[in-house]
């Protein structure tokens, strides 16, 4: 029989000061939310979950409740913002948004074992590059090969993200997943669900458990030297980048065709210093390289308006964009 997951419900005034005066001691934590469709347009933040290092203690702060006390919460937010502690996360980006929105609080310090996952497959897995571009025609919204073959320039440097739930069945980790029944409901019923009060004790119980499997992912990472001291402070710097690709995009509707998509944003696991210019997809300002580009002779002539992870989530989402050419300034 499965042990229930464990975790303190922080919806008063003490509760909060009992779970504060624990993470304060803690040099790792371990964060995940949510809401109803975090980051995005309509999004609306929830719950916002806290473990220690290793998930030992978990707590659950219950983000509708807690709102009249929001300028008593002041301890926590600053152990949020806190560059001294290591905050461990899957896929920052919503999170970070919905958490700078709420408390006006910008985290710091992120460790987000989604990218180190992408760093993995070619410093630990020795993954080749044409294992990269078959990534694109696995999961949802999956591509043909030959498209993706045919259009090399276009998918250069590209990856395709992998889902949590994706990363615990890779690593065999001896842990549950995600409880199918919460699943189901969100399924039916919208990510609403979690704006109802009072949350039934599955949702919450659901909630303090994705602490346990990032914090359960977190442990395999090391053990695995996919996370090490030599990478992690490379791995924060990547994972501050991601967070803020959203926060510069801003918040888009879900149907929104540069919205979610299960691909990386270019320019996070590397960064470029050179000119930039704006994407008029994702709005993020990224260098030339980030685009399709037309030269003439060797000299580049116009780019397009669209960044090329822009121009592949339309391809995934089968949307036709239309690609303008946008020519490009004479560099100072």
């Amino acid at each position: 029989m499965d042990t229930p997951t464990k975790f303190v419900y922080c919806n008063d005034l003490p509760s909060v000061a009992y779970a504060t005066r624990i993470l304060a001691h803690s040099p790792v934590l371990i964060i995940d939310c949510e809401g109803r469709n975090i980051g995005a347009l309509d999004g609306a933040l929830s719950l916002m979950c806290i473990g220690t290092e290793r998930a030992e203690q978990i707590f659950v702060f219950d983000v509708l409740a807690l709102r009249p006390f929001k300028h008593r919460l002041f301890p926590l937010f600053c152990i949020l913002a806190n560059s001294a502690v290591k905050k461990v996360m899957w896929d920052c980006r919503n999170d970070f948004l919905e958490i700078l929105s709420e408390y006006d609080v910008m985290l710091t310090s992120i460790v987000d074992l989604q990218l180190a996952e992408v760093q993995a497959r070619t410093t630990v897995k020795k993954e080749r590059d044409f294992q990269r571009i078959v990534r694109f025609t696995w999961g949802s919204r999956p591509l043909p090969l030959r498209m993706v073959k045919q259009n090399s320039e276009l998918f250069m440097g590209v990856h395709r993200l992998l889902g949590m739930d994706g990363c615990i069945r890779q690593a065999k980790l001896p842990t549950v997943g995600k409880d199918p029944e919460v699943v189901a409901m969100h399924k039916a019923a919208g990510s609403s669900i979690w704006l109802d009060r009072p949350l039934p004790p599955k949702l919450l119980a659901y909630a303090a458990h994705d602490i346990e499997l990032i914090g359960a992912l977190y442990e395999h990472f090391k053990e695995s030297s996919w996370i090490t001291p030599a990478n992690e402070l490379l791995l924060v710097a990547q994972s501050m980048r991601y967070a803020y690709s959203l926060f510069h995009q801003g918040r888009v509707a879900g149907d929104d065709v540069f919205g979610p998509c299960a691909v990386l944003p270019l320019e996070v696991l590397s960064d470029s210093r050179g000119h930039k210019v704006p994407c008029y997809g994702c709005r993020r300002m990224q260098s030339l390289s980030c685009y399709s580009v037309r030269k003439q002779g060797k000299k580049l002539q116009t780019r397009s308006n669209i960044c090329r992870t822009c121009q592949i989530k339309a391809l995934m989402k089968e949307t036709k964009y239309p690609i303008i050419w946008v020519a490009i300034a004479p560099q100072m």
